[in-house]
């Protein structure tokens, strides 16, 4: 087999201050497809997203990032879904093979961690928006048998695999086929193999998305259709081992190659009662626990993405929702199986 060792940045001819995404689980790639553009990153750190001009979708992404960071006002439902999002730095023209091309200048959800597991969740049982083309509206039922059942469609996952040191990503076609049914199971391929850390994956992603639902109980700006929410987390172990030491936690025991964590004495234990009143009645644990994880752990991020159908609206997003809801249900029902397990 013949071995290409030439860069594969100047393959794309692209800049010296550009270099194709290495973190890109979904969505256009650079180089392929019919425009060829894709997402890319410069050299300072920041996500590129090409601005595609179909449809109109470049103004409303657009729109959307000005509105929320440069519009705002100071209104305070704006204020807070800023907490939600990647930073947004403006549009950075990219000269790509003597054409100019515009750019999304976005913060790298996954830039702060030495080995990024992402996944990348699409929200709601709707795809398309209103007045969508029957062809369009056919094409985004096909590409998941399931999803309108689900609420959720998962469209790209890269897990790191410590022991052999390399990326894990599940076939496209096994995603599209996901059902009610096997997309617990699924989901659970983007967590650990430690079952303690899951549950501290967990508890934080479970709060996240309650407080963004939350938030899209009260909002009355947006329509979000085909947005997704980005999950994030370190996947060197050894970074979670030194986060829970500091925080009071310490070894007690191995079982079958799952390491398992009590609280040192004196401090609170993870896996409370349902009785004692210090327990967190949304995710099961002690609530020292959630605490710690919400306000001093920088090993996980959850960011709402892609926002090129987003649209102004009056009315309650019930269509994002529901798909919240979805997800909302099938992570609570994984940290029951992994805190059961420890």
């Amino acid at each position: 087999m013949e071995t290409n060792c030439q860069d594969p940045n100047k393959q794309q001819n692209l800049p010296d201050d550009i270099e194709l995404f290495p973190n890109q689980v979904a969505g256009h790639r650079h180089g392929q497809g019919r425009l060829g553009l894709g997402i890319l990153k410069s050299k300072s750190g920041h996500v590129l997203k090409p601005l595609l001009e179909d449809a109109g979708r470049a103004v409303k992404e657009v729109l959307f990032y000005e509105n929320v960071f440069l519009n705002n006002h100071l209104d305070l439902v704006l204020e807070e879904l800023k907490s939600f999002l990647p930073v947004y730095y403006g549009i950075q023209n990219v000269n790509i093979s003597g054409k100019n091309i515009k750019f999304l200048c976005l913060e790298d959800a996954s830039g702060p961690f030495q080995n990024p597991s992402i996944l990348d969740v699409k929200i709601g049982p709707i795809t398309y928006e209103k007045g969508a083309l029957k062809s369009k509206i056919e094409e985004q039922k096909s590409k998941f048998a399931y999803g309108e059942i689900c609420g959720i469609r998962i469209v790209g996952m890269k897990v790191f695999d410590e022991e052999k040191q390399l990326y894990v990503s599940p076939e496209k076609t096994f995603l599209r086929q996901l059902s009610p049914d096997t997309m617990a199971s699924a989901l659970n391929l983007f967590l650990t193999k430690d079952k303690f850390v899951n549950c501290l994956l967990l508890c934080g992603f479970i709060h996240k998305l309650l407080k963004l639902d939350s938030w899209f109980s009260r909002q009355r700006k947006f329509i979000f259709v085909g947005s997704s929410v980005l999950f994030v987390y370190e996947g060197t172990s050894s970074f979670w081992k030194s986060w829970i030491c500091d925080k009071g936690l310490s070894d007690t025991h191995y079982s079958n190659g799952i390491k398992k964590f009590d609280m040192k004495q004196n401090t609170p234990n993870v896996l409370e009662s349902v009785e004692n009143k210090n327990t967190c009645v949304l995710c099961g644990l002690d609530k020292n626990v959630c605490t710690e994880v919400l306000t001093n752990c920088n090993l996980f991020r959850v960011n709402m993405i892609d926002f090129a159908h987003c649209s102004p609206s009056e009315e309650k997003d019930t269509n994002y929702i529901i798909g919240l809801n979805k997800l909302i249900d099938y992570l609570k029902g994984l940290l029951n199986v992994h805190k059961e397990n420890l």
